[in-house]
């Protein structure tokens, strides 16, 4: 699968951004499913940079496919602080970035677009408001492609195992999100589920196949 980033002029030092070839924006806005990509598409494993170490997420594919066919964008947004750490470099997240499409490819599920910073508050020196935006649980990195893609935020959700997905999610304007168990500890969880409203939508899961589900046997993303 053939992407290309944008123009650097739109993103800052330490963004990172891929589309699809072909993924250009509809005239009418479309929903998206938005996808952590460590603990949500991989295994986690921590500080993911060398390719033998990389699984697919049992599950990842059929959602992916699923959302493809429901005619709804599918984006990974992904934070990348072992840059930032220097325990990798971009070149390494390209490489497993590419090993993750190719897999996916393999089985049919197609990803629109992958968005990764790699800052974080104690190693990206000096840290300012840009920072903040980009990395979640600030909503750069979704809102990036809410523009770039046109799609409809509102009619929108994020499948997530940090709170600081759930609190992306939120910020960007998001229906809601999804969230998985995560390794890091059950208070992930709690944090995001303290943020549903009648406005925003938070549902615990304990795999993608509970979501894939709500994608093919109810409307999770309505008016498409």
């Amino acid at each position: 699968m053939n992407s290309s980033p944008p123009s650097a002029d739109d993103l800052p030092d330490g963004v990172r951004a891929y589309f699809r070839d072909g993924a250009d924006p509809k005239a009418t806005a479309r929903p998206a499913l938005f996808l952590d990509r460590d603990g949500v598409v991989v295994e986690e494993v921590g500080y993911l940079h060398q390719v033998e170490k990389l699984t697919i997420q049992v599950g990842a594919p059929a959602l992916i496919r699923a959302t493809n066919a429901a005619g709804a964008a599918v984006v990974i947004v992904t934070n990348q602080s072992g840059i930032d750490r220097h325990l990798y470099t971009w070149g390494d997240y390209d490489a497993i970035d590419g090993e993750i499409l190719a897999r996916l490819g393999a089985q049919d599920a197609v990803v629109d677009a992958r968005i990764a910073n790699g800052f974080h508050p104690r190693f990206t020196k000096p840290w300012g408001e840009t920072h903040d935006f980009w990395r979640k649980p600030g909503p750069g990195m979704l809102l990036h492609a809410i523009q770039c893609l046109n799609l409809a935020p509102e009619r929108s959700w994020m499948v997530g195992d940090m709170a600081s997905d759930a609190q992306a999610a939120l910020a960007a304007g998001l229906a809601g999100a999804f969230q998985m168990e995560s390794v890091h500890g059950p208070e992930h969880r709690d944090r995001a589920l303290a943020l549903a409203s009648s406005d925003f939508e938070v549902h615990k899961i304990q795999s993608l196949e509970a979501v894939q589900k709500m994608v093919e046997q109810r409307p999770l993303f309505t008016n498409i």
